[in-house]
């Protein structure tokens, strides 16, 4: 039985423009602009050195791949990593450049990106606490395949590839660790693609279901993702204008399955969600 529908909060940035028509505002000016392209590039810049990683020690023990190292071997790369912090919209780093590093993200959250053919940006990942990212440049001294930029204040552990790969030399359960990590974003990757052939209402909510999985945390109320997009950001991930965006997500808060709470998405019926992706045609 269908629960009872409650009126649609129009208030929510995750819904703005559903059943109405965007108003787009007026745009920044230049010279604003600028000023803010400048502040980001300054963050990272100036990302330090931040705190001691004797205080991150437990976290990256128990929530990474570093767990799986002996205490000896642990304490000599956390001693030759690095913490650095950064702010929102700060770009750690650009398809095409060195690679020489892997990152561990201990607080925050991280997109990993790559611009389409027809010069728009897609995002590839979403990465949150204990997420590696950057292993496959350091793992072949290439250059990085993506963009990696954050999506708020977020603090990350800095390993060199001088240091890592010794280490995991000697350890290969931690080298295992990383092939998994690196596995799961290609079928990832993989997923994203075929699901570019459904339609919108399919792409969405195998889009959201993968996005539960890597980023959900179940509560009274469904599966809450732990994730704060807007509309735009959720659209680059799933290949949706925002406008469609904002009709899928508010087609399928009036079917059930999910629940809009501010910028927040909650699963209320994964097996429901899961229906409609499975039930959806192809394009």
């Amino acid at each position: 039985m269908l629960r009872p529908r409650t009126p649609l909060d129009r208030s929510s940035p995750l819904l703005a423009g559903y059943g109405h028509s965007a108003n787009h505002g007026g745009a920044a000016s230049r010279s604003a602009l600028a000023l803010l392209d400048i502040s980001r590039w300054a963050g990272a810049l100036v990302a330090e050195q931040s705190g001691h990683v004797e205080d991150i020690r437990p976290f990256l023990k128990g929530n990474t791949f570093l767990g799986r190292l002996p205490d000896a071997a642990l304490d000599v790369l956390m001693h030759k990593g690095q913490i650095k912090r950064y702010r929102k919209g700060d770009v750690i780093y650009r398809r095409g450049e060195p690679g020489d590093s892997l990152m561990v993200v201990i607080t925050g959250r991280t997109k990993l990106t790559n611009i389409s053919v027809s010069g728009k940006e897609v995002v590839l990942h979403f990465l949150g606490a204990g997420d590696i990212y950057g292993e496959i440049a350091a793992l072949d001294g290439k250059e990085r395949a993506a963009n990696a930029v954050a999506l708020e204040e977020s603090q990350v552990f800095l390993l060199y590839t001088r240091d890592l790969i010794p280490a995991l030399k000697a350890h290969p359960v931690a080298m295992f660790e990383i092939i998994q990590a690196l596995c799961a974003k290609i079928r990832a990757g993989a997923a994203i693609i075929e699901d570019s052939t459904l339609e919108m209402r399919g792409r969405t909510a195998r889009g959201l279901l993968r996005l539960a999985r890597q980023h959900g945390r179940k509560d009274a109320e469904g599966v809450r993702l732990q994730l704060t997009l807007s509309q735009e950001e959720l659209g680059k991930y799933l290949g949706l204008s925002r406008a469609n965006v904002s009709r899928q997500l508010g087609e399928l808060r009036e079917a059930n399955v999910i629940k809009i709470s501010g910028s927040h998405i909650i699963i209320t019926d994964e097996k429901g969600l899961a229906e409609i992706a499975e039930a959806a045609p192809r394009e």
